[in-house]
């Protein structure tokens, strides 16, 4: 692929990744950041960056383990960063995630991608870590260090609606746990809506990789807590469909 069709296809990729944000229902929650210096706030999105261990079988099946960094809050539906909406997160105290999941591989892929993971299980849980020094030891086991000040907010092993598609430039995914449920301590960090939320809803891009043996990827991640209409995964497909076709038609 030349060098122009491949800076066009990684523009409307991003713009593609962008609309999984732009078609969620971005639904404000309050936050009470008092214990780490600062003051209660409203968002309505968390972003961070991921490091995941993809392993692959020779029969078309796959395990994934993934540790996110989220130490940035988004307000006003999505576009007001965590120092516009009054937060002190990565500078105070820091959140993180742990992801896991098992499904199968399809090449050629769905939607008209190289590749498709559709995963058949999978776990959320997020995390506060007020000294900001837990790291990852081994991402593939979740093995954590300093992990003795972090707080459990809340998890999630209901993963319902989730597609991941792949290009050779890259790819994205969006993946809704349902079932999301604080913690007695998750409680006094979220405080409104009350009761909070029951979906999550995790999506973001990742970089190409082959689908043998055991894979490192890393990419950005995004959650919001809501409840998509049904037709973002319709919306999601029709794009990255027309991505396809353009790819094909310029490489």
């Amino acid at each position: 692929m030349k060098l122009k069709t491949l800076v066009k296809s990684l523009a409307l990729t991003a713009g593609i990744a962008a609309s999984f944000s732009s078609h969620a229902d971005f639904l404000d929650f309050q936050i009470d950041e008092t214990p780490y210096g600062g003051e209660v706030i409203t968002a309505d999105k968390l972003n961070g960056g991921y490091t995941e261990i993809i392993n692959f079988d020779d029969a078309g099946n796959f395990t994934a383990t993934a540790f996110a960094s989220m130490n940035q809050l988004f307000g006003n539906d999505g576009t007001a960063n965590s120092s516009q909406i009054g937060s002190v997160i990565g500078a105070n105290y820091n959140l993180y995630a742990t992801f896991s999941a098992t499904g199968t591989v399809m090449t050629p892929g769905a939607m008209g991608s190289n590749s498709s993971l559709s995963a058949e299980s999978g776990s959320f849980s997020l995390f506060l870590d007020a000294n900001q020094d837990t790291t990852a030891n081994d991402v593939a086991t979740l093995d954590l260090a300093n992990t003795s000040d972090d707080m459990l907010l809340g998890s999630s092993d209901n993963l319902a609606q989730n597609v991941g598609l792949l290009y050779g430039f890259g790819g994205v995914f969006d993946f809704m746990f349902r079932d999301f449920e604080l913690t007695a301590q998750g409680d006094t960090y979220f405080v409104s809506p009350t009761p909070f939320y029951m979906s999550v809803r995790v999506d973001g891009d990742f970089d190409t990789i082959p689908l043998e043996g055991q894979q490192q990827v890393t990419g950005d991640v995004s959650a919001v807590f809501d409840v998509p209409e049904p037709s973002t995964i319709a919306v999601l497909s029709l794009g990255l469909l027309g991505l396809g076709a353009t790819s094909r038609r310029k490489s």
